[in-house]
């Protein structure tokens, strides 16, 4: 329940003991809910034989066992010490600007454009293939993208993370948020009714914003 009224998450860690099953639990619950975070290892001061490689080696690890937060800046502190802590405070900061952030819909259309042209969807062994025509943020707190395609069922799970990942290298500022992926049907007559601009322009009166969509 606090989890779901707040607008961001902190995360604390244990950097001495690893992520636990109830850290798992917590950050996916993060992720459901839609919650910005940032995750704070704790006792920092307290991880022995530390080298120039420890930290990164710690990022990679704190990765690889919370995938469900995989955007969430983290942050190794000492609340005995006091190391870092006060970086915690311009972290929120950022979160709560990441949760609320809103792009137009012509950037938007941009970085679709370009990661489909980079990497089409993939087909299906009958040769169906999902045809993205255009995408529109809808919402923030999280921002919400609805994307309009052929058919949402072939747009499946790895796909649907490359274009989150694109979507993050593309545009700063979605570090700490979690970006919720709609995808809803349309035929071709629908989308392209009532647009008569010019293709990728992705603004008002798009007539196909992705070519591998004619």
């Amino acid at each position: 329940r606090a989890i779901r009224r707040a607008d961001v998450v902190l995360l604390i860690l244990d950097a001495t003991a690893g992520v636990t099953e109830q850290d798992r639990v917590l950050a996916q619950k993060i992720s459901d809910d839609g919650r910005a975070c940032v995750i704070v290892c704790n006792k920092w001061d307290a991880v022995i034989d530390k080298d120039s490689s420890t930290y990164d080696q710690s990022v990679k690890y704190f990765r690889e066992e919370l995938p469900q937060i995989r955007w969430a800046p983290i942050l190794f502190v000492s609340a005995a010490t006091g190391q870092r802590c006060g970086k915690i405070y311009d972290a929120v900061d950022s979160a709560v600007k990441a949760h609320r952030r809103r792009i137009s819909t012509s950037v938007l259309n941009e970085v679709l454009r370009d990661a489909i042209l980079w990497q089409p969807p993939p087909a299906r062994r009958n040769g169906a293939q999902a045809k993205i025509y255009y995408g529109s943020q809808v919402s923030t707190r999280p921002p919400t993208i609805v994307v309009f395609v052929n058919d949402p069922k072939l747009v499946n799970d790895n796909y649907r993370r490359y274009l989150d990942r694109k979507m993050r290298e593309s545009l700063d500022g979605f570090e700490s948020t979690p970006i919720r992926w709609m995808f809803r049907g349309r035929r071709v007559r629908d989308v392209t009714r009532n647009m008569n601009g010019s293709p990728g322009d992705g603004g008002a009166g798009t007539s196909f914003p992705f070519p591998h969509a004619i």
